[in-house]
């Protein structure tokens, strides 16, 4: 009521003490002669005092400070499990911990909900300018055009990866890199006996099974480790094996003795498994006609072989439409030498062209745009 009838909140706190009390003298005046307040002193101080005493309740302060008190209990709970789970995370056994909690959780929550569309999806959010570009697109232009064009594979040295891309791989166009392994330590370890014992002493690789494992000699063990044992022991002339490191911890053993290839652009996507090649033959004996396929691939879309001994004979095939317009290729690699193939239009087979023959591939796959 007093600031209605004076000056507003804001120029009263602007005023100095002595004129404070002079306008509330003032204004307790008026009041007095419109007769609101009572005459008797005893009387108005008995109204006034409730108003000069106006403030939060006691019940009120005592809330605020018990909940002051709790914050600063909540906030101090906070900052420790803040700690613990800090302590958690950079320890090895509590990272498993909590791992392991978390795979808990959500296999007590499959009943509720199935989050295993989502964990199994490639995309949760689908890219509307992304644009799959399968097998079913291949036109008998482009076979024409790469065949024509091109009738011999391209080799290049220090090639830029861009140009691997654009100019090779996007139009099917199978490329060798002379120097595509030449730094590897793969190359220089990788032979019969060191893969002999490396599978027959790395624990990864001989608690893991192979996939797409194939010998020329048709064993019943399924097993690099035991076919090199009897290649190491019994001297076989001819002999050619291949097989698949699908396992994760067995491909990445594998992986500690080479990097990744140089010439492909960081939209390729390299596969988590790795193949191993070996082959052999007689020493300046006749070639034989038997090519080794490489298959396998789980659709991608480029396969890359390093050679890493011998020399390895290899064809490229026209696949599927381009079958009746395309003749194959025909490349040999020496140690160091890469080739990149484009899984869309060729298939991959191999021969050796020197008494031991050993090979290093690997498929990989990136998003095909419009072009």
């Amino acid at each position: 009521m007093v600031v209605r009838r004076g000056r507003s909140s804001s120029g009263l706190r602007s005023l100095p003490l002595s004129r404070k009390l002079s306008y509330f003298d003032g204004e307790f005046e008026k009041l007095y002669r419109s007769r609101l307040l009572p005459a008797s002193a005893s009387d108005r101080s008995r109204v006034l005092e409730a108003l000069l005493r106006c403030g939060p309740p006691a019940s009120r302060i005592r809330a605020a400070a018990a909940g002051g008190g709790r914050g600063t209990r909540v906030a101090f709970a906070a900052g420790v499990l803040l700690l613990l789970g800090c302590l958690l995370l950079c320890s090895r056994r509590g990272s498993s911990f909590l791992s392991y909690c978390g795979r808990a959780l959500l296999i007590q929550l499959l009943p509720y909900w199935d989050w295993t569309l989502y964990s199994n999806s490639d995309c949760l959010i689908r890219n509307p300018y992304y644009f799959e570009k399968g097998l079913d697109s291949l036109q008998l232009t482009d076979c024409i055009s790469v065949c024509q064009k091109h009738p011999t594979v391209e080799s290049l040295h220090k090639v830029d990866p861009k140009v691997v891309l654009q100019n090779y791989l996007r139009q099917n166009l199978p490329l060798k890199i002379t120097d595509g392994a030449e730094k590897w330590v793969a190359q220089r370890e990788f032979t019969v006996p060191f893969l002999t014992q490396l599978y027959s002493d790395h624990p990864a690789l001989q608690d893991t099974k192979v996939c797409s494992y194939w010998d020329s000699h048709h064993s019943l063990e399924n097993s690099p480790g035991a076919f090199l044992e009897k290649v190491h022991r019994k001297r076989l002339v001819r002999w050619a094996i291949q097989w698949k490191n699908c396992n994760k911890t067995a491909a990445k053993v594998i992986r500690a003795f080479y990097q990744r290839p140089y010439f492909l652009p960081p939209v390729v996507e390299l596969a988590e498994s790795n193949w191993l090649l070996m082959a052999s033959r007689e020493e300046n004996g006749v070639m034989e006609d038997t090519f080794v396929k490489v298959r396998d691939h789980d659709g991608d879309l480029l396969m890359w072989i390093a050679q890493l001994q011998g020399t390895f004979e290899v064809q490229l095939l026209p696949k599927d439409i381009c079958a009746s317009k395309c003749t194959h290729y025909t490349l040999q690699l020496s140690p160091g030498e890469t080739v990149a193939v484009p899984l869309q239009m060729w298939e991959v087979q191999y021969r050796p062209f020197s008494s031991v023959a050993i090979g290093l591939a690997a498929t990989g796959n990136w998003l095909q745009d419009p072009r």
